[in-house]
């Protein structure tokens, strides 16, 4: 009996492993700070907490060139100017200990907040960011005593182009483990300037870029996805040395703008999974993340997808893995 039972099991085992080692493992990564006020689990501890991200992004250092000081905008959840964000110290720590790379996000919704109006200024910014919030040096900075994992550039469509490019390369000569990412508006055309940041990503620096598939004409819509395709065709392939993500937004006020239920991701998912660089999914952001709960669904937004987006996570749960 033993016997005959014995290739049995091997062939289930090698079924098995076959599966999951076919099934794709894609991350998801998030904004955190702007646009958000306190809710129960919303906290960036609880956010790093949930395993369900591999990187964070801290929004926004704003508030630069044409003179300015940098000057970062959390939220409502901290208050710089009263040294009340150096908490977050603590915080950030505990999500590096976890695994989580932690990134300032720079830029922000509000392109009239910031710029880059010359070299020097690229240079200025560049060496702000790494010995504030990057360099490990022990300056208590608004965040406390921290070393950041890397720093995201999120740059509004209406942006002027001028001068990223010089800062992407500032700081990868600071750091050059530095992780740069970047995350723009999705409407592009391979092969065409037409978006701020291109310049930037062109210099190969960047080691992913989640444009933003929402309040766009190329945002998923599941009857006529034409347009979505194109886009993340466009992406996929002419930033094809860098992880590509799907930036999508965790808000179904947002249902004509691009917001896609857990029910419809997997249709723009299946699109996206064709591109060899594709990896996962950015969401906008942890507070309308939590919200989705509080507004009566029956989890986050980001429970609710995290299966769809790494469904060997699914399979491990089922298998008893």
């Amino acid at each position: 009996m033993a016997s005959s039972s014995w290739p049995c099991f091997l062939l289930l085992l090698c079924v098995v492993t076959t599966l999951t080692i076919n099934v794709r493992a894609d991350q998801m990564a998030i904004y955190w700070g702007s646009h958000m006020e306190n809710l129960n689990n919303a906290d960036l501890r609880a956010t790093c907490e949930t395993k369900h991200f591999s990187h964070v992004s801290l929004a926004f250092l704003t508030n630069f060139g044409n003179g300015r000081t940098p000057r970062p905008d959390f939220g409502t959840v901290c208050d710089v100017e009263t040294d009340g964000c150096k908490s977050l110290q603590e915080d950030i720590n505990a999500c590096q200990q976890l695994g989580v790379k932690v990134l300032l996000s720079i830029g922000g919704l509000d392109e009239n907040k910031y710029t880059l109006a010359s070299a020097q200024e690229a240079n200025q910014l560049a060496a702000h960011i790494f010995d504030v919030y990057m360099s490990g040096n022990g300056i208590d900075g608004p965040l406390g005593r921290v070393k950041l994992d890397g720093v995201d550039f999120y740059v509004n469509d209406a942006s002027t182009s001028a001068y990223w490019d010089v800062l992407a390369q500032d700081l990868k000569q600071l750091d050059e483990n530095m992780i740069l990412t970047a995350s723009q508006g999705c409407s592009h055309s391979a092969g065409q300037a037409d978006i701020p940041l291109y310049n930037a990503l062109k210099t190969g620096l960047f080691s992913k870029v989640w444009p933003r598939f929402y309040d766009q004409t190329c945002s998923y819509n599941r009857r006529d996805t034409a347009a979505f395709e194109a886009s993340v065709q466009s992406w996929a392939t002419e930033f094809s040395d860098m992880d590509f993500y799907l930036g999508i937004l965790a808000n179904p006020d947002h249902k004509e703008k691009g917001f896609i239920s857990p029910r419809e991701l997997p249709g723009a998912l299946k699109i996206a999974r064709q591109h060899e660089n594709f990896q996962g999914v950015m969401l906008w952001n942890r507070y309308l993340d939590v919200k989705f709960l509080e507004d009566g669904n029956r989890a986050p937004y980001s429970d609710l997808i995290y299966g769809i987006v790494n469904p060997s996570s699914n399979m491990r749960t089922r298998a008893g893995f």
